[in-house]
């Protein structure tokens, strides 16, 4: 099994379930009110570990009360990580929670995750060796993506990378991902195509190896230069789909750690996924490999 590092965000989640989104100047009472630790780095590398995963999870949180209970909660899941201390505040999210469809609504203050810096990723370089695994997002900052993407690349590193939230990614870095892992929201933002398939052909003729395209209830495709493989979601009552595509990464990852077929790994992912909108909050629905 190789080892997968991830290198992403950390945060505290604040979720409100209610039974109707509310619109522009309106106020709506909420059913419920949930906190527990999050943010897509966190999820993904919990996701990941609670199938069976070897994983080392590389974040930041501020030398706050948050920043203690983050790391004592990692510390309780087993998680081997290491994290910065900053002097910007842990990072936090604020989530409203449609109950009836399950659909949400997101607002994260970045903060001490804003504070990865490049010294940073350089103290931990003894994770950048050929046969480690590397999944981040764009939680941190693009310029952070964009150097751990490379190093990943000229450690000859498999790299798998999570354009969440979608934003400004040079060009001359798609080249360094073997799998571009967006959403098809994300995927539109990233390349102002709304037909999939053109889209994943850009993102193909910058340099990017495989694009998997995360499509909710209609499952996931992929895309090469070679091949579309399309694999269909499991159908279950949604409660919840805050980590829904966290969860469908770490196990894709997991996946890949165990040398699986893609094919394999996105179906696995893709019942992962299932499992866990099917529960409350986002670490805490995570699927662990007794549930298989």
């Amino acid at each position: 099994m190789k080892k997968v590092i991830v290198i992403g965000s950390i945060s505290i989640d604040n979720t409100v379930y209610t039974s109707k989104l509310p619109t522009a100047g309106t106020t709506v009472s909420a059913n419920s009110y949930f906190t527990n630790v999050g943010g897509k780095g966190a999820n993904q590398a919990c996701a990941c570990l609670f199938l069976g995963g070897n994983v080392t999870f590389v974040g930041a949180v501020g030398k706050d009360n948050n920043g203690k209970i983050v790391k004592e909660f990692l510390s309780s899941q087993n998680l081997n990580f290491h994290i910065k201390d900053s002097s910007e505040p842990t990072g936090i999210a604020f989530i409203t929670l449609e109950e009836t469809t399950g659909e949400n609504r997101i607002l994260i203050v970045q903060g001490a995750n804003r504070d990865l810096q490049i010294e940073d990723i350089d103290h931990i370089s003894n994770l950048f060796i050929k046969d480690n695994i590397l999944l981040t997002q764009f939680e941190n900052t693009p310029e952070i993506a964009q150097y751990i993407v490379k190093k990943a690349h000229e450690a000859q590193m498999l790299v798998v990378l999570n354009p969440a939230p979608a934003t400004t990614f040079d060009d001359d870095y798609y080249q360094y991902v073997d799998y571009l892992v967006p959403n098809e929201h994300e995927l539109e933002q990233l390349t102002g195509i709304t037909n999939q398939i053109e889209a994943c052909e850009l993102l193909l003729n910058k340099g990017v190896k495989n694009v998997i395209v995360t499509l909710g209830e209609n499952g996931s495709m992929l895309v090469n230069k070679n091949e579309v493989i399309k694999v269909a979601a499991h159908k279950v009552n949604a409660v919840d789909t805050t980590a829904a595509g966290d969860s469908y990464l770490g196990a894709l990852t997991y996946q890949l750690s165990i040398e699986a077929d893609i094919k394999t790994a996105m179906e696995f992912a893709s019942l992962a996924s299932s499992k866990t909108v099917t529960k409350k909050g986002a670490i805490v629905s995570l699927p662990h490999q007794s549930d298989f």
